[in-house]
């Protein structure tokens, strides 16, 4: 882990090369997750698995720009943020699947689920971000 002070003289430590902490106690999302059949909720449990054994690098590394050229859960970032800051992304979680997250420092929180792919990107933002 990586520290460096900020001219204020206060430390900052990076969390990019430890592990992702899934957060998954969002209320749109565990609405979402409750409305999942079963096969699609452990192909999502799956996924979240295997995202806690990555790093942020990991993860922003699995972001693919160019058509045709997506692997992993495919990170990608919008162009907006939750009321209370932190920037929406949104990464695949099953071959049906997407999921809204953002990042809390070394958290992944999921936001929502959206079965439709243009409904993660175009869908407003809950205004009840906590």
């Amino acid at each position: 882990m990586s520290t460096y002070k900020k001219d204020t003289r206060e430390e900052f430590t990076s969390s990019q090369g430890l592990t992702v902490e899934v957060d998954i106690n969002f209320p749109r999302f565990l609405e979402d997750f409750e409305g999942l059949e079963s096969g699609e909720a452990d192909l999502l449990l799956k996924t979240l698995s295997r995202v806690e054994r990555m790093t942020w690098n990991d993860i922003y590394r699995s972001s693919t720009r160019t058509v045709g050229d997506k692997r992993g859960i495919n990170f990608e970032p919008l162009d907006r943020e939750t009321e209370g800051g932190p920037r929406i992304a949104t990464i695949r979680v099953t071959a049906k699947f997407r999921a809204r997250v953002c990042r809390e420092g070394r958290k992944m929180r999921l936001i929502s689920l959206h079965p439709d792919h243009d409904s993660a990107y175009s869908d407003p933002v809950d205004s009840d971000f906590t």
